[in-house]
């Protein structure tokens, strides 16, 4: 697996030296081209804070310090850090000075020292690497002292790429080099591997004729005795090799049929495969594929059986390929297409594809076909279940003809029906919502009222309001109640309530704990009960744009690559509550949040957190320290979430029926808010009432 990436850009302005036009949209195309996902790959948010600095006057030691706290936090995360510094230089000797807001010609001492910040970022420890693009005139003096690298702190063990528009005694023009560097990463390379490595851009930046007057300069240092790759700069837009319909098995198909043919005794048509190391068959049309059976036909009983086993399923595979890539139904997209395995295989005993795009498309069935666990089923029921829920997500009919065509063609009709009627049985489970809100409490104090509606399908049904005492027996004493009225309901409709909402103020949620909400039986014994914040429903006026944020948030997470969907944050951010503000609402957001500890002083901080995320995660008491295998486990179960922590909770009162799966007790002695896109939906409810002063019956 590749490490984290990490950017940081800066785009400098220098009145002293005059004011370059173009900078900043020179800046922010670069910053869009690394933060991409399909290009650069860099994080957008990661912990250490801003990815891009520009538009506004920048001191020398806000760049300094801009630059280190970047490397602290890659090195915290382990990952490559790109850096791009943009603007004016100025030479002194064999050195390079990046220009600021403050700086003067003549004067190195008011400027930046690149080659010595550059240093200092790569004795950062735990940086993975450093590439390093330098746009501004006498770029080639930008290079660090390699000495004081090799005997610095990390004894050379670094890695660093440096890019430079310019040479040593030479101007710059116009931002040309960081603009054709983008247009390159853009447009890719014809015949270029996966990733674009640095020295293989340089090349392509050159041939372009886009920094025409300009040499352009670059060098690598490499002292990482155990690298698990080498530094690259973007992925290849270009790259075709291994794609569905360039190769039309995935790295899995070929690894299951070199095995089968191993034991036939036959490697026709064999390269070297890089998941086995060893011959593996290179089926490259599905006239090849359809020929196996016959070469496999002179097989012992018990090896043909296994190995014709092998080719049914890359045939189905191959067949369903090309049902996805004629998808009746919206568009399919990497994170749909990985959110819909991990929920058909909630618990894989190997690794998930790793992949993304059309190779994903492939890579997936594959997976469904040859890991997943079958528990006794047939083969292509995980694979029945993923289209089923593929559709139920994309607007596809379970009885439509392209569907059904597949299910006819691979013998998978029953596997099919079975699918999407337990997609029924579990959206009639989850038909009812019962929303309780105590937002009509009044900072720490507990509400004299509770609101209460029945949600059927998302629609409201009914509400009502419910006097109670003012204290915490008396809310969930009456909290009872409403369960009974709503179940009365429920039982009007002939469905059965599963889905309890609880939403409150920030103050309450700290310490409080509704599903352990007690009228005989606790409430969280048999409802999934979710917690909600409840000022969404009716915003302050200072927090007017909460939900529209929220909004933003969620749709940026549900965008994201697979890897952690939360920003955790330890006592070095928690205890700088006014500089973890102005970082959490600084900016957009793409990940939740989630506190590794919990600090004395949660209550002031709640609101904050609420505000900067419609996720927050933080344990429950202050002696409990998120480990990383929690850590580990909420991201790899995220598709389960949050209805995952109520039957945690039910394991650590022992009322589990079953043996949980390993791991899950890591969940326990967490509290969440998860105020997900049908809260926000809810909540949306209210807006039409707002400019009238009505509350909504």
């Amino acid at each position: 697996m590749t490490e984290p990436r990490h950017a940081l850009v800066i785009g400098a302005q220098c009145p002293d030296l005059g004011h370059l036009e173009e900078l900043d949209g020179a800046a922010r195309a670069l910053h869009d081209a690394l933060t991409s996902p399909w290009s650069g790959a860099c994080e957008k948010d990661p912990l250490h804070g801003t990815t891009l600095l520009c538009g506004e006057p920048l001191t020398r030691a806000e760049v300094e310090d801009a630059v280190l706290t970047a490397a602290l936090g890659a090195g915290r995360a382990g990952a490559v850090l790109v850096v791009a510094l943009l603007g004016h230089g100025m030479a002194s000797g064999t050195d390079l000075y990046f220009m600021t807001g403050g700086s003067r010609a003549e004067e190195p001492a008011t400027a930046v020292d690149v080659g010595s910040l550059l240093t200092r970022a790569l004795n950062t420890q735990g940086v993975a690497g450093i590439i390093a693009v330098v746009d501004t005139c006498h770029a080639a003096n930008a290079l660090p002292d390699l000495r004081s690298v090799a005997n610095g702190v990390r004894q050379g063990d670094t890695r660093l790429s440096l890019l430079m528009g310019s040479s040593a005694d030479a101007p710059a023009y116009g931002l040309r080099f960081s603009r054709t560097l983008v247009k390159v990463l853009q447009e890719g390379l014809a015949g270029g591997g996966e990733t674009l490595l640095p020295a293989e851009v340089v090349e392509a930046v050159r041939r372009d004729g886009g920094t025409a007057g300009q040499a352009i300069f670059h060098t690598e240092y490499d002292g990482v005795q155990f690298a698990t790759g080498r530094l690259w700069l973007a992925h290849n837009p270009r790259h075709s090799a291994g794609r569905a319909g360039s190769a039309l098995l995935g790295p899995l198909g070929t690894e299951e049929l070199a095995r089968a043919l191993a034991t036939s005794g036959e490697a026709p048509n064999t390269v070297a495969s890089p998941v086995t190391g060893t011959d593996a068959a290179l089926v490259t049309n599905v006239q090849e594929l359809e020929a196996l059976p016959e070469r496999l036909a002179s097989l012992p009983p018990p090896q043909r059986r296994w190995a014709l086993d092998v080719v049914d399923a890359l045939r189905t595979a191959v067949r369903t390929v090309g049902l996805l890539g004629s998808w009746p139904g919206a568009g399919l997209t990497s994170a749909l297409l990985r959110r819909t395995l991990a929920e058909v295989c909630p618990n894989p005993a190997t690794p998930l594809p790793e992949s993304s795009g059309t190779d994903l498309l492939r890579d997936a069935v594959e997976y469904l076909l040859l890991r997943a666990p079958l528990a006794g089923r047939r083969r292509t029921a995980p694979l029945a279940e993923f289209l089923a829920v593929l559709a139920g997500g994309t607007g596809v009919d379970a009885q439509d003809p392209l569907l059904r065509g597949w299910a006819a063609a691979v013998g998978a009709e029953v596997d099919l029906n079975d699918a999407f009627e337990r997609l029924a049985d579990r959206s009639r489970d989850m038909r009812l919502r019962l929303v309780v809100s105590l937002h009509a409490a009044v900072g720490d104090d507990w509400p004299e009222s509770l609101a209460a509606w029945l949600l059927d399908d998302g629609v409201v049904r009914r509400h009502e309001e419910f006097d109670c005492v003012p204290d915490r027996t008396g809310v969930e004493r009456r909290i009872g109640e409403v369960l009974r009225w709503a179940s009365r309901l429920a039982g009007a409709l002939d469905a059965e309530l599963r889905r309890v909402e609880i939403a409150a103020p920030a103050p309450l949620l700290v310490h409080w704990r509704p599903e352990e909400t007690d009228f005989g039986m606790r409430l969280g014994a048999e409802h999934e009960v979710v917690v909600r914040w409840s000022d969404r429903i009716h915003p302050p006026d200072h927090l007017w744009w909460i939900n529209d944020r929220a909004r933003r948030t969620l749709r940026a997470m549900d965008a994201c690559p697979d890897g952690s969907r939360l920003d955790w944050l330890d006592e070095g951010d928690t205890g700088r509550p006014r500089e973890l503000g102005n970082r959490l609402l600084g900016g957009p957001r793409s990940r939740a949040v989630a506190l590794g500890h919990r600090p004395a002083h949660l209550k002031d901080l709640m609101e904050t957190l609420l505000a900067a995320s419609p996720i927050v995660l933080w344990p429950e008491d202050d002696t409990h320290r998120v480990p990383p295998e929690a850590r580990g486990y909420v991201d790899a179960h995220w598709h389960l979430l949050p209805g995952e922590f109520c039957r945690a909770y039910r394991d650590r009162w022992g009322w589990c029926e079953t043996p949980p799966p390993p791991g899950r007790e890591h969940l326990a002695p967490l509290r969440t808010v998860w105020d997900g896109p049908e809260w926000l939906d809810f909540c949306r409810w209210f807006e039409q009432f707002t400019t009238d002063g009505e509350s909504p019956a």
